[in-house]
């Protein structure tokens, strides 16, 4: 990790003299060699976790430890309330009605993504969120049924968190938030944004907004619940596996909405030079 970039810098350079010293008692002795600067990147803040970054999943874990023990209380919690929770409900409602309230979270969640569109100025994204939302919320009651996808227009997702990553914000540290499980600092600050623009914040009763998100992450969790225990079940260290799944998944999504965007990485056109 980052934070290790000083201490390794200083043995380097400790075994780097010891070998000049050993050089100069067999050779005659010349002009010392400028001492190796350390760069910008060694020298940084080693407590700016914030802002950890690499290609690495583990460099990009500046605090692992607190995270292992948020990942330990959630899987607690997994197994213990929300498993036994999610497969009674699977037990009370067949999968397409699983389906339909899945989706009916799914259309709740059109003005966030809208506004997300908006701002990563994404107009044909926008405009078939639009739609998605305006066909499914009448023909499709509320968004039990997908109206918009059976005609082709196709459904997306985004969040502020890649809004701020189309714009450049780096990722960060990787987090993991208790009962949410895992994410980044930006993503997480991005959570908080599209919390604040969910319709049921302004719209419904503090005991409405509760049982609407209980019921969302049920429904989201029922989704993903068979991925989860196939990975538990094939992963060494279940941390590890989740963290590295999380990390690719959303750089391949950033990545994505990147793509296309007029003012991010142009190429610019080849210059002839003389012969």
């Amino acid at each position: 990790m980052r934070r290790l970039l000083p201490a390794l810098t200083f043995a380097f350079s400790l075994a780097a003299g010891v070998g000049a010293t050993h050089a100069d008692e067999a050779a005659p002795a010349e002009t010392p060699a400028a001492e190796p600067q350390a760069s910008a990147e060694e020298w940084e803040d080693e407590d700016d976790w914030l802002f950890a970054d690499g290609p690495d999943p583990a460099e990009r874990d500046a605090i692992e430890g607190s995270n292992r023990f948020c990942f330990g209380f959630n899987e607690a919690f997994y197994e213990y309330v929300a498993d036994p929770i999610a497969r009674g409900f699977a037990w009370l409602v067949p999968e397409p009605g699983r389906r339909a309230l899945h989706r009916f979270f799914e259309n709740l969640d059109s003005p966030a993504l809208l506004v997300n569109d908006i701002l990563q100025l994404a107009p044909l994204d926008a405009s078939k969120t639009t739609a998605r939302f305006a066909i499914n919320s009448t023909v499709g009651l509320l968004g039990l049924f997908d109206p918009a996808g059976a005609i082709g227009i196709e459904n997306h997702h985004t969040d502020f968190g890649e809004t701020l990553a189309v714009w450049g914000t780096p990722g960060g540290s990787y987090v993991v938030i208790p009962l949410l499980g895992p994410s980044t600092a930006r993503d997480t600050f991005g959570q908080l944004v599209d919390t604040a623009l969910d319709p049921a914040l302004w719209f419904a009763s503090p005991v409405q907004q509760v049982v609407l998100r209980t019921s969302g992450g049920l429904s989201e969790y029922d989704v993903e619940r068979v991925r989860l225990e196939a990975l538990r079940a094939t992963s060494v260290d279940f941390y590890a596996a989740i963290r590295g799944a999380y990390l690719m998944d959303r750089d391949a999504k950033v990545e994505e909405r990147r793509a296309g965007r007029w003012w991010i990485d142009q190429p610019r056109p080849a210059v002839e030079t003389a012969q």
